[in-house]
């Protein structure tokens, strides 16, 4: 058992993308789990933020932006995939020791590279197993006597966002992607992919995420494919009410992506790229599909048109999957490991 009773978290949670939307769901867990969270904003608008209120709501202690003098000797303070973390850890250090990195990444950042140098941070976490194996060696080759710890733990999902789809229009089959509108999150064979597979019913395409950068990447989508710029125009939850499919193909290597639970948990069967975070979420066959090459992404979208009963099979199954994946109790147990190992950190 761990004497850690509260944690400090650096930054603010959000409801959209990344680590932001990844501290919300911690949030949830860590409250379920008694413990004290506080927040300490990055920037003087915190209040603004839109789940300020739900903090509050939840028990969450906000304190104002960069109040370092209600950090304790011996108190966590957890930076989620945040540069302005890296940035602020000189302040941080003269207050406690526990300072814990979350790199929500497949590569290192520079000033992660430089605070391990200087032996800042004293754990690391991460989502995916595969990118621990990775980052620990280069990280240690920079400084083996920082002492630090690298940890991987098991992010909690909240499905109460994301429901079930039951049914989805029968008049067409549906399909999408969604992503931020970044080039790389986008591979220049996707309308290519969704141009030639092929389905015994209209196909109709939503890409949530799309702007003047992702077209130009890829080109015009097809008039089928409608495309949102953002989720200010068309909700996530609307995108999985929509889409039977969700075929990303991308130039990024993924962590350990969130919309492959908000795709599980809404009953939206995914094909994805056979590599990155993809690979420990999805079971290929059974929970989805990875793919290899641009044929492989159309002969399994084509697959899933032609048969709605192993769609459905493989949408229950991938359901499960999440739960274990990212179910509260597996992650409640995970924390309480992180939260065993902090408290044998100097204080």
């Amino acid at each position: 058992m761990s004497d850690i009773k509260r944690i400090f978290v650096y930054g603010f949670p959000g409801l959209y993308g990344g680590a932001g939307t990844e501290l919300h769901h911690q949030i949830i867990a860590w409250r379920h789990m008694n413990l004290e969270v506080h927040l300490i904003p990055t920037h003087p608008n915190y209040r603004r933020e839109r789940l300020y209120q739900e903090m509050l709501q939840r028990g969450v202690i906000i304190h104002d932006y960069n109040e370092w003098s209600v950090i304790q000797p011996g108190d966590p303070v957890l930076g989620f995939c945040n540069a302005e973390f890296l940035s602020r850890l000189h302040e941080i250090r003269q207050r406690t020791r526990r300072t814990v990195f979350i790199n929500c990444m497949t590569w290192l950042f520079e000033k992660e590279k430089e605070r391990m140098k200087s032996g800042d941070i004293a754990m690391f976490l991460y989502q995916n197993e595969e990118v621990r194996q990775k980052h620990m060696p280069a990280l240690l080759g920079i400084n083996p006597d920082a002492g630090s710890k690298f940890i991987t733990f098991k992010p909690y999902f909240n499905t109460e966002n994301f429901p079930w789809v039951e049914e989805r229009n029968n008049e067409f089959f549906g399909c999408g992607r969604i992503s931020r509108q970044d080039a790389d999150k986008f591979s220049r064979d996707t309308l290519h992919i969704y141009e030639y597979f092929v389905s015994p019913k209209l196909k109709k395409g939503l890409f949530l995420g799309f702007s003047e950068r992702s077209e130009a990447k890829i080109g015009k989508p097809f008039p089928w494919i409608r495309t949102a710029r953002d989720q200010n125009e068309v909700s996530q939850q609307d995108f999985y009410k929509h889409c039977e499919i969700v075929i990303q193909p991308t130039d990024t290597t993924e962590n350990w992506p969130r919309i492959g639970f908000e795709s599980m948990s809404s009953g939206s069967v995914l094909v994805v790229d056979n590599r990155g975070g993809w690979r420990q979420m999805v079971k290929h066959g059974k929970t989805g599909w990875l793919c290899d090459t641009p044929r492989d992404f159309i002969y399994y979208a084509s697959k899933m048109a032609y048969e709605p009963n192993l769609r459905r099979d493989m949408a229950e199954a991938a359901r499960e999957q999440g739960k274990a994946l990212g179910g509260l109790d597996v992650s409640v147990e995970s924390w309480k490991e992180v939260l065993h190992e902090l408290s044998k950190l100097p204080e």
